[in-house]
């Protein structure tokens, strides 16, 4: 009888705790389910513009080697390539070193003039008896867009695109408005001395040479 007593003193309690549960477990639930809440979570990372220049090679041999009488026209050429993932894309420019563009002797000077045009133009031979020239060009290999420097959009063979290099105010022979392929772009640095028959002034036998600096920059 008192162990009955003992199990009906609970009943009150539990009766108790049970409504207590079915009360206060919806609150509890809507508290746990609102902090479940989706955050949005952002990342971000900089890449910053780089460029880099590569010239196949920086020293060149014209040939073929040049008669000093009867004349003739040595060439030479070198691969330039530009990467770069600015995307408002780079430029190329071209200057001469020292105060003259044209080509000087090992022992001598004064022998081959400028090409004559500033503007690129297919070479132009002189005729016999005229001065000796040096010129630069380009030729388009592979670019990711079309060349806008002023004259040397089309250059296409190894006659077109000729002129003097400049002396005191680089010359843009390149420029491309977006960024470049992984391979990046390409196009022939070249290079040509003409001497004609009966040269005036007359070119002294002798190794001639001429030195240009070509940079290139993230627009």
């Amino acid at each position: 009888m008192k162990k009955t007593r003992d199990i009906l003193a609970y009943v009150p309690f539990a009766t108790a705790t049970f409504f207590a549960f079915v009360v206060l477990f919806p609150l509890l639930e809507a508290g746990i389910v609102s902090a479940a809440n989706p955050e949005t979570v952002v990342a971000r990372q900089q890449v910053t513009a780089e460029l880099s220049m590569t010239v196949a090679s920086t020293t060149m041999v014209m040939l073929p080697a040049i008669p000093g009488l009867t004349g003739g026209t040595g060439n030479a050429s070198t691969s330039v390539s530009v990467i770069t993932n600015n995307t408002s894309g780079y430029s190329v420019t071209l200057q001469a070193d020292g105060t003259v563009a044209a080509m000087s002797g090992d022992t001598t000077s004064g022998y081959f003039a400028d090409y004559a045009s500033t503007i690129p133009e297919d070479w132009a031979d002189t005729s016999s008896g005229q001065a000796s020239q040096f010129g630069f060009g380009i030729i388009n290999e592979s670019l990711s867009s079309d060349n806008g420097a002023s004259g040397y959009e089309t250059c296409a063979t190894i006659e077109s695109c000729w002129s003097g290099a400049p002396t005191t105010t680089a010359k843009v022979i390149v420029s491309v408005n977006t960024y470049t392929a992984a391979a990046g772009d390409s196009f022939y640095l070249k290079f040509r001395a003409h001497v004609p028959a009966n040269s005036n002034p007359s070119v002294p036998e002798d190794w001639y040479t001429a030195t240009t600096t070509i940079t290139a920059t993230q627009l």
